[in-house]
Parts: structure tokens; sequence; C-alpha cells
């Protein structure tokens, strides 16, 4: 196995037992003390498994090596198909999907606010790209004769997205929001474009009198 291969088996490994030694790892996956031990400190450095003594009479104590809470979601971490189960039972069930995209929508909104300055649309503009781009909502932005473009490269939960719209809904309303005006989508990843675009006209309908003699 390659490098990264076997520190996964590895990690994998300790997850299920809920916590193992150098010498119960060696024995399952048949190699070397030293090897394991050399890619358990790795994993250890990443952050992914810490390690405890334990004592069991006079000599050296064993180590066990437990899985963090950083290294179990690496291994075990199903949310994006509990996402896309979530958004399918939905559909199934006709419940609402706007009040839903507006939940969601304010708590992206209200975790960025404080990034978003006063001012011209295009300062706007790029303030929120910066702020949502962490998030995986936003790359970047260009502007033509007519309009501004604001563009994601790559969906963050394209699975969910393709599942069910509401989460492309709120994502162009959290832009929205920190904007202060419509914005338009015109292209989504989930569909099949290149890319997610949203665009804001040059002079855009303002949704907030605060930003009205800004835009």
């Amino acid at each position: 196995m390659r490098p990264r291969e076997t520190r996964t088996s590895l990690l994998e490994r300790v997850v299920e037992l809920g916590g193992a030694t150098v010498a119960q790892l060696s024995n399952e996956l048949e190699i070397s003390d030293a090897t394991v031990r050399r890619h358990l400190d790795r994993l250890e450095a990443e952050g992914l498994l810490q390690v405890e003594a334990l004592r069991r009479g006079p000599g050296r104590p064993s180590y066990l090596y437990r899985a963090t809470d950083d290294g179990v979601r690496t291994v075990r971490d199903h949310t994006p198909e509990l996402a896309e189960r979530l958004l399918s039972e939905m559909s199934r069930l006709q419940i609402e999907q706007s009040a839903i995209s507006e939940a969601l929508a304010d708590q992206v909104a209200d975790a960025h606010r404080d990034e978003v300055p006063a001012g011209p649309l295009e300062v706007r503009v790029g303030a929120v790209v910066d702020a949502l781009r962490p998030e995986g909502i936003l790359d970047h932005w260009q502007r033509t004769e007519s309009e501004l473009k604001l563009v994601n490269n790559a969906c963050p939960y394209i699975g969910a997205a393709t599942t069910n719209s509401c989460v492309c809904d709120a994502d162009r309303l959290v832009i929205e929001k920190l904007l202060g005006v419509e914005v338009e989508q015109n292209q989504r990843l989930a569909q099949g474009d290149d890319g997610c675009v949203y665009v804001v006209p040059l002079n855009p309908v303002s949704l907030d009198s605060e930003f009205k003699q800004a835009v």
C-alpha cells in the first residue's frame, strides 16, 4: 500500500477498535512495528490521533492510540449522505423549502455581516466574495459593461444541491442579504453548468434602505 493508504487503514482500524496499540495494528495489518509507529506519529502530528501511556506493572509502558474527533470525522463523517437523504425526504413530504432556504441564508449571513462594510456596490461585492470564499460559496467576481458576476467554480455540497434546490437558493439569498440588493443566479453547477454564476446589475434593486445611498 502507498503511505497515505496505509495511514488511512491504520486510522480506520483505530476508530473501529476504539483505540489500539502498535503491536495490535502491526499484527492485524501485517506490517512492522517501526512502520506502524512512523505512520501513527504522522497521524498524531496531523491531529487525527492522540496517545496515552498504559502502565501494566514494572518496565516501559505501552501506548494506546485513540482517534480524536477530527480523526473520527476523517473516516466516518457521512454528513453529505445524511444531507442528501434529508433533502430527498423533504421533497417527498412536500415540506416548505423556501423557509428552510431563508433560515440557512440567515445563519450564514449573520456569521459574515461584520465583514461587509457599507460603501459602493463593487466594494461590497469584493467583501462578500472574500467573506464567502471560505464557505465554498464564491471564488471570484468580475465586472462587465452592464453587470457584476459573482462566480463559484466548485460546489461545496454538489450531492445535496443535485437532490434539492433549496441549498442553491440559500446561497443566492445569503449573497442578497450581505449585499442588500437583488441577485439573480443564471448558472448552476448542480444543473451541469461550468460554475454557479450570480448576477448583480450595475443599477440594482435595493432590498434595504441602509444601502440605497451606497448603490
